[in-house]
């Protein structure tokens, strides 16, 4: 804007131009300034949250060389999710598991999960938790109604927020004043209450925010959840192996219920026309009952979830300078009361990890005279403390910590990570990258596992015959993963792309320092210090179609294609080992230790996500198909004293091998009114290990009508109907345990003053 005699300010999403008046006409200025065209580079104003893509897909998505989702604030409303795993049913590439029991969740993306094998962040802040027991042990707590929108980056990433992961990063990124403030206004607010069949009993959510002054915006947002046990669907042979905590004269899946609240505040400051200053807390408190035994035995939870922020940027008219800051703090923990079995007392447990953080990164752009070269370069490290405490309540459990610390232990674990990447571009028509990231991690804390006297035929010893022993452990390492790719826009509209990135992902505090017992019996587990961390080499090709005005005016057709391959090294799983650790004064063991699998991991897929909106009507659609190839054998002497011998994986999480949603809907009463139906098909994989012994999931169709209703100009009225076949079906990420919900209808009343 230089020479224009403009001044610009930067208030969250908005930017706002002052002083054209003021132009000087006897200078040679004009009141009536006229601006040329202002082009903002394809991709790089990832702010905006919707757009005439899938899902309501905002169009950078498909002006970006890679392999992105996003799923917009009016998708997330339309669906009326029950819970947070709901929202990720038609994105390609990418499961969840959970979200039943637990209202936590664990993000599948292209067949890699769990171990912090993907990063979850809240408004950049990572979701580390763990807790070990049946199933997947990351748990990400987040409320739907808080989301302004969430982006899923699938493949390699020179960025913030890749660090120590290789299977992606998820961001959720909560709501902004100026999702609330109507445009001209200096306060405003929101409220959205819905109710349901089916033990959907209240979900209610109130935000209001203002413009405190030019420079300074406040939000604050309340929501309440409350869920009861639901029904499961009755179309459909409940699949063998399901246990008690399914209630089958009543049909109802026992402790699906929760009690939830999320509250948010934000507070933005304009330090000057480029730079501004955010304050974020998001906290989340959940309480919920949870078995897997049954309807007798249960754990009653206590979860909560604290998230805060300090984001600085600094953009100014210096094309070397586009500087984000971030210093963010994470605690999540879980008050667990475990009531008394046939074969120990009561006790209470509590879980907590404590996650400290800092990240910068900057862009710098110039010219050349063929092109032009940006420069994307910044540092993270993060911090992870974890803490387990026990209460036992019968004296015969004295001395039996190990049980319940065991899978969760105490330590720490510290990562730094720094990258860099270099952009040419030319014309707007061709460009490549090449870049890459180094990590560096260190890991220690004290765990514990049961040593025998002796070994029984079965490689185990009896319960009489068990000793504790306690051990320290750590381990550190670094690695050095490169990336490179190319885009090539063959005409306006239709971009191809394609490009190659190293994955480096470190043991986690829960597959290191694993230890003790099950609760309760024998099964036993042990520490590996000497776990080698997963490597991965990543392609995909892909391209990118955006075209508009193709059969009519203003109609819109966006579609993303991607072809993926990745091959993880070392992949670590959970398997059965004997031996003698060498650790000091080792005894022999027998029993479950993390291990790294024998021989390549191979997961291949292809992905599609594709809208087509002509105003009166659109019609989208996503396709998975993920093939997944897992060595079936490892290393069962990791400490190197005996004869190795080799087994069968023990557990695995496998992606669905298709999955299939179809989104198509109307608008009607002069776009009024919105009337949508959403179609899911789910073709499972074959199970690996456990889930391969337990059950073997069965294809399922579940299909969902919504509706949108303006009322008028601030009031909306939503109504949904999910699972409307009423199908009684299990996602194949969960056990049989676990079934799915049956049929529920929802409405809601959105409300903007």
């Amino acid at each position: 804007m230089s020479g224009t005699g403009l001044q610009f300010q930067i208030s969250g999403t908005t930017v706002t131009l002052r002083g054209a008046g003021q132009v000087n006409a006897a200078e040679g200025g004009n009141e009536d300034l006229q601006l040329g065209t202002i082009i903002l580079p394809p991709g790089t104003d990832r702010t905006i949250v919707s757009g005439s893509g899938y899902q309501g897909t905002p169009d950078w998505v498909y002006n970006t060389p890679e392999s992105v989702s996003v799923l917009s604030k009016d998708a997330i409303k339309d669906s009326q999710p029950r819970d947070s795993g709901d929202l990720f049913t038609g994105m390609a590439g990418v499961a969840t598991a959970g979200a039943t029991q637990n209202p936590g969740i664990s993000v599948n993306i292209r067949g890699l999960q769990d171990q912090n094998r993907v990063t979850s962040t809240i408004d950049g802040a990572r979701q580390n938790f763990q807790l070990g027991g049946h199933g997947y042990t990351s748990n990400v707590y987040v409320d739907p109604s808080l989301l302004r929108m969430v982006e899923v980056e699938k493949s390699g990433t020179t960025g913030v927020g890749a660090g120590g992961s290789h299977g992606g990063v998820v961001n959720y990124r909560t709501v902004e004043a100026d999702d609330i403030l109507e445009p001209g206004k200096t306060y405003g607010g929101e409220v959205n209450l819905s109710s349901g069949t089916n033990e959907y009993k209240f979900n209610g959510t109130a935000a209001f925010a203002a413009q405190v002054t030019d420079t300074v915006d406040v939000l604050a947002a309340l929501s309440h959840k409350s869920l009861g046990a639901y029904d499961i669907g009755q179309n459909g042979a409940v699949p063998a192996g399901v246990s008690d905590i399914y209630d089958e004269a009543n049909g109802e899946a026992v402790f699906t219920g929760s009690d939830t609240w999320s509250g948010l505040l934000k507070a933005g400051w304009d330090i000057a026309p480029d730079q501004r200053l955010t304050f974020g807390f998001v906290g989340y408190d959940a309480e919920f009952t949870t078995s897997t035994v049954n309807a007798d035995y249960k754990n009653t939870n206590h979860v909560r979830n604290l998230t805060g922020t300090l984001t600085y940027d600094w953009t100014p008219a210096d094309p070397l300078v586009d500087l984000h800051a971030r210093l963010w703090f994470n605690r999540t923990e879980n008050e667990q009361y475990r009531e008394a079995r046939s074969g120990y007392g009561a006790f209470d447990v509590g879980y907590a990890i404590d996650s400290l953080g800092v990240s910068v990164e900057n862009t710098s752009r110039f010219s050349l005279p063929s092109g032009e070269v940006a420069l994307h370069y910044g540092l993270e490290a993060f911090k992870d403390t974890t803490a387990t405490a026990v209460v036992n309540y019968d004296e015969d459990d004295a001395g039996n910590d190990s049980w319940y610390t065991g899978p969760n232990p105490n330590g720490e674990r510290t990562l730094f990570s720094g990258f860099l990447r270099a952009t040419y571009e030319q014309s707007n028509v061709f460009e490549a990258w090449l870049g890459g990231r180094y990590d560096y991690y260190d890991l220690s804390g004290q765990t514990s596992y049961y040593g025998c006297l002796e070994l029984d035929p079965r490689g185990r010893c009896a319960r009489s015959d068990r000793v504790t022993l306690s051990t320290d452990v750590g381990s550190n390492g670094g690695a050095f993963t490169p990336e490179i790719g190319a885009a090539w826009t063959i005409r306006n509209g239709f971009q191809l792309f394609g490009q190659y990135s190293g994955g480096y992902r470190p043991p986690s505090m829960a597959e290191a320092l694993l230890g003790g017992a099950h609760i309760g019996n024998i099964l036993r587990y042990a520490p590996n210090p000497n776990l080698r961390a997963e490597t991965s080499q990543n392609w995909e090709i892909g391209a990118n179609f955006s075209y508009d005005n193709i059969f009519r005016d203003e109609d819109a057709f966006r579609l993303k294609a991607t072809v993926f391959d990745r091959r993880v090294d070392d992949f670590i799983a959970l398997g059965l080992v004997s031996g003698t650790p060498d650790y000091d004064n080792a005894l022999e063991f027998g029993g479950f230790q993390y291990v790294n699998l024998d021989g390549p991991t191979t997961l291949r897929g292809l992905e599609l996500e594709g809208n087509y909106d002509a105003g009166s009507f659109y019609f989208g659609a996503s396709f998975t198909h993920t093939k997944g190839d897992y060595p079936s054998t490892y290393n069962s002497d990791p400490w190197g004293n005996g004869n190795p011998s080799f087994h069968q994986v023990y557990y695995i999480f496998v992606a669905p091998e298709y999955k299939i949603s179809l989104d198509a809907g109307l608008r009607l009463v002069d776009d009024r009114l919105k009337l949508g139906t959403r179609v899911t098909h789910i073709i499972p994989a074959e199970q690996q290990g456990l889930n391969a012994m337990a059950y073997k999931p069965e294809t399922y169709t579940t299909m969902d009508l919504y509706g949108t209703y303006n009322l008028r100009e601030n009031a909306t009225l939503r109504f949904a109907i999910n699972n409307v076949t009423d199908v009684a079906y299990v996602d194949p990420l969960n056990s049989a345990d676990f079934l799915g919900p049956g049929r529920t209808a929802t409405i809601s009343l959105n409300m903007r003053f």
